[in-house]
């Protein structure tokens, strides 16, 4: 019935308590490779900061919410953040008016590391370095992060002219190209692979994963996931911390 399976990384591939994947997700990821079912890792991070357990093995790699997509042979999506819209980001976070990351190919440095972009860290288990904001005028962007609550995002939406939002935390905002998301990276894997939609299942449990959603068959939501990703998701499974992925996996006959 499934031809690819689709994850997220934070709160789904990974455990909060050990950012490491759990025994059982593995277990339940070579079963349906047994099947013959392509893996796909689909997630926010940057190709640096993938885990090293997962950075490698998987059929192809959805980065940047969607912005970058790669497999062993090459890129198959790339889109970056216009400059002029990167410059006014980066000149509202001049002003005071929030702190926020930049994240490259090859690098991601935060503007300063304030006890907000501290604890995001602690959560996701990356060490997070202070760079200089010019810097992100010397390469592409995919993504920035501007740390904001959500009623605060247009103090940057009403300066910019092709970039949209969507978050996993109510900490930060991920900001990608106008249109862009997961859902485009998904499309683009489908694709490449030559599967339908509804040949796809999708496991996540963030805001930026129910374009994702809207992109397969089959949604899979874990137990910590948000209210609204979990009432669009075709199925409810356990928490990442409580063999989510096996669990939805058994009840959907992988395992």
């Amino acid at each position: 019935m499934y031809k690819v399976a689709f994850f997220d990384v934070d709160g789904t591939l990974l455990e909060f308590k050990t950012h490491r994947v759990p025994q059982s997700t593995w277990r339940a990821i070579e079963s349906m490779r047994e099947r013959g079912i392509k893996i796909v890792i689909s997630t926010g991070r940057s190709p640096h900061e993938i885990p090293e357990e997962i950075r490698e093995g998987f059929d192809c790699y959805v980065t940047f919410n969607g912005q970058l997509c790669y497999d062993e042979h090459g890129v198959f999506r790339e889109a970056s953040i216009d400059e002029a819209d990167v410059r006014a980001i980066v000149d509202g976070c001049y002003e005071g008016l929030y702190e926020m990351s930049v994240m490259q190919r090859d690098r991601t440095f935060f503007s300063k590391l304030t006890p907000r972009i501290r604890q995001v860290s602690q959560k996701v288990g990356v060490t997070y370095v202070p760079g200089d904001l010019e810097d992100a005028f010397t390469a592409p962007v995919f993504q920035l992060n501007v740390f904001c609550d959500a009623e605060d995002d247009r103090l940057f939406l009403d300066k910019t002219k092709n970039v949209d939002v969507t978050r996993w935390t109510e900490l930060f905002c991920d900001v990608v190209p106008h249109g862009g998301g997961k859902h485009l990276g998904v499309r683009a894997a489908l694709e490449r692979f030559g599967v339908a939609p509804e040949e796809a299942i999708a496991f996540g449990d963030g805001e930026n994963d129910l374009s994702m959603f809207a992109e397969v068959g089959t949604s899979v939501a874990m137990g910590n996931a948000w209210d609204n990703v979990k009432s669009q998701a075709t199925y409810v499974t356990t928490d990442v911390d409580d063999d989510g992925i096996w669990n939805a996996c058994r009840h959907f006959g992988l395992v």
